[in-house]
């Protein structure tokens, strides 16, 4: 015998096909997720980082930490492995105070900023100095930049 399929019937099972098969097809539904892809980050590696606060000669010390942010994304492979705006973080390197023959100076570094997948990328900096007439304070402002490079190979989840 034949059984007889209405058309609500016909378009109820395909309805249902359509959504087993959308559902599928999602990661999210099937429980499966892609790995993500494992990039070396080389030594060497050109890092631009900014200053985010003011310091004065008057007010820091040699060994203050200083914090700074990534100011352009570092791309290995065609993928981000470091994202513009990522903290970084540096120090007060040292400090001549101005006057008693002296001028002023502050010389800054940066020693590691942030990866995507969170770990911290040690960095190799060029020393910033900022110099100011004699028997005036110095300041380095936010916005300094500094220029640093990655200091070993490191591996990061991109």
């Amino acid at each position: 015998m034949f059984k007889v399929i209405s058309f609500r019937n016909l378009f109820f099972s395909a309805a249902l096909l359509v959504a087993s098969t959308t559902q599928a097809a999602s990661p999210a539904a099937t429980g499966v997720f892609f790995p993500q892809q494992l990039l070396t980050l080389t030594a060497g590696t050109q890092i631009s980082v900014m200053l985010n606060e003011s310091i004065d000669a008057e007010s820091v010390a040699v060994g203050n930490a200083l914090d700074f942010s990534v100011r352009s994304n570092v791309v290995v492979n065609g993928k981000t492995v470091i994202v513009a705006g990522s903290p970084a973080t540096g120090w007060v390197k040292s400090i001549k105070k101005a006057c008693g023959g002296k001028c002023a100076e502050i010389t800054i570094s940066v020693e590691s900023a942030q990866a995507v997948d969170g770990q911290m990328v040690n960095l190799r900096s060029i020393p910033h100095t900022v110099k100011a007439p004699c028997c005036q304070g110095t300041t380095a402002n936010i916005g300094t930049n500094l220029t640093a490079y990655v200091l070993n190979d490191i591996k990061i989840n991109g």
